[in-house]
């Protein structure tokens, strides 16, 4: 069946929400190019190794910062599954705050090294500048279409991103190591991580990839059909389920059974607990006979 002129505005509307999500994760997803704490300490995602004290970020500034970039996503995100009327409005709000704190940034006292005092050098805002201003058009060019229903599995799509955050937010709390969320590594230790497969999953959880992959997920549900917003949403969920067991299974591996009690302890629960409540969208989030993707399929 063809779709109508008001079903393809809707489906363009939905998009460029979605991209204005994915655009305002464009700073956490650059980040990742960089090295970072999972490539220098494999342990960290279960806590027990310490991570290099002088390549660490130092400024609760930064870390501010960091936290605001990583947390931007998400803010659009709920935005857009509570469809609420404000949407367009406090989405442009937040998004100018998070890019007013990063040109501010530059006027931040200098990142040093923990050891030595000695100054880190500072990123450039452009990448983020063009980030946001993506996120901020795509919002303005979609604000006159109307927002799809509200989701009813937001409560769950929120409980997976806090799930999610469990690492990002135990390396930010003060205690016996140096924090390692915000920090930069300008010196990357040669195929380290090509040399410890298990570390892959660690990495995205430590940058906090894996909660903005929720949070483009959830988003994403607005242009979506039914049967595919679910399988995004299963997808997503089994991703989780591989990323708790990713570092069990490479020390299997590579070690094998003897070391079974040391296996165990890289299981990391709380991705099992995301992939359980993204998984609990599905049952959530099904949409009656009246919904307008039953009149125009997609």
């Amino acid at each position: 069946m063809a779709q109508t002129p008001h079903a393809e505005m809707h489906l363009l509307a939905g998009a460029l929400r979605a991209g204005a999500v994915l655009a305002a994760s464009g700073p956490v997803i650059l980040k990742t190019s960089r090295i970072s704490a999972a490539e220098l300490n494999v342990g960290i995602c279960r806590g027990t190794d310490s991570v290099v004290p002088f390549l660490m970020t130092t400024s609760p500034w930064w870390q501010l910062l960091s936290w605001a970039e990583l947390l931007l996503p998400v803010i659009l995100a709920g935005l857009l599954l509570r469809a609420s009327p404000r949407t367009t409005p406090f989405g442009v709000a937040a998004i100018c705050a998070v890019l007013a704190f990063r040109v501010f940034a530059i006027f931040l006292p200098p990142r040093t090294h923990s050891l030595t005092d000695q100054s880190l050098p500072v990123d450039g805002p452009w990448p983020s500048i063009l980030c946001y201003a993506v996120a901020i058009a795509a919002l303005l060019l979609a604000a006159r279409s109307p927002l799809p229903p509200a989701r009813k599995g937001a409560v769950f799509w929120a409980g997976a991103i806090v799930a999610a955050a469990w690492t990002v937010g135990r390396l930010s709390l003060p205690s016996g190591e140096s924090t390692s969320f915000g920090w930069f590594a300008y010196t990357p230790p040669a195929e380290l991580l090509w040399n410890q497969p298990g570390a892959w999953s660690c990495k995205a959880d430590v940058d906090g990839v894996l909660i903005v992959l929720i949070a483009l997920a959830a988003a994403a549900g607005g242009v979506m059909a039914g049967r595919t917003r679910r399988l995004v949403a299963l997808g997503i969920g089994a991703l989780f389920v591989f990323a708790t067991f990713e570092g069990f299974a490479a020390i299997l591996i590579v070690v094998g059974s003897n070391y079974l009690t040391d296996a165990a302890m890289m299981i990391r629960w709380h991705l099992l607990v995301a992939a359980a409540l993204v998984i609990a969208t599905t049952f959530q989030d099904r949409t009656p006979s009246t919904d307008p993707e039953k009149a125009h399929p997609l």
